[in-house]
């Protein structure tokens, strides 16, 4: 019998996570319950004597993007293998020490690397870096929420409750690492950020003018009879 996560992973819908430091990788059918992908601009006001408003110094651009998605078990099985998937998860978001120093009884550890992570979904959440191979995008996680949903009820096997059905929600925010803006009026990484390709558009076809909207309503309107 073919499950739903075969088939999300038979059709690449899959939202899946790589760790940078410890190389292990989780990854789950793409049931979306939220997406958005959220940029912010950065400025910093200084105000000069004799001008009204501040002159607005550029200090960058960020991005934040949050996620949600549903995790669902048909039976007891799956039940176990997503909470194991999740609690993964959920370990990938701290970071890597150093074995035990000598002389302090093995509680002694520094720390080696933080928990960044790479993440992927479709052509939402991509690298496109040309200069590293991995396809999910560099960056951290903030926060992850675990919601059981308490209405579809639990497989119970022992004193362990197992979720038939749980959101998992989160907000990663993106490291990208190639220079991300223009060159004269072409943009340094034309397949940003979702593997479309922009400088295919001279400054003389970007779609969507007055002109052609006009053009439009007008041909509906006379059903192309001038």
């Amino acid at each position: 019998m073919i499950s739903f996560h075969n088939i999300a992973k038979g059709s690449d819908c899959m939202v899946k996570f790589f760790s940078v430091a410890t190389g292990l990788r989780v990854e789950f059918p793409a049931f979306i319950t939220n997406f958005s992908d959220t940029y912010s601009v950065g400025w910093s006001g200084e105000p000069l004597y004799g001008r009204m408003d501040p002159v607005q110094v550029y200090q960058g651009t960020t991005r934040t993007i949050s996620l949600a998605f549903d995790v669902v078990s048909p039976d007891i099985e799956v039940a176990k293998q997503n909470m194991l998937n999740y609690s993964r998860l959920t370990q990938m978001l701290y970071p890597v020490y150093s074995e035990p120093l000598a002389g302090n009884m093995g509680k002694g550890r520094t720390l080696k690397a933080p928990p960044l992570l790479r993440l992927e979904f479709m052509n939402l959440v991509q690298n496109n870096s040309e200069f590293n191979q991995e396809k999910g995008l560099l960056g951290c996680i903030s926060g992850v929420g675990f919601e059981p949903n308490r209405d579809a009820g639990f497989f119970s096997e022992g004193n362990e409750l197992l979720a038939k059905h749980f959101n998992i929600s989160f907000n990663f925010e993106p490291q990208h690492e190639s220079e991300l803006g223009f060159e004269r009026n072409e943009f340094l990484n034309e397949n940003f950020p979702y593997g479309r390709s922009t400088n295919t558009l001279s400054s003389g076809q970007i779609p969507g003018t007055n002109a052609d909207v006009a053009a439009l309503r007008a041909n509906s309107i006379t059903g192309g009879n001038d």
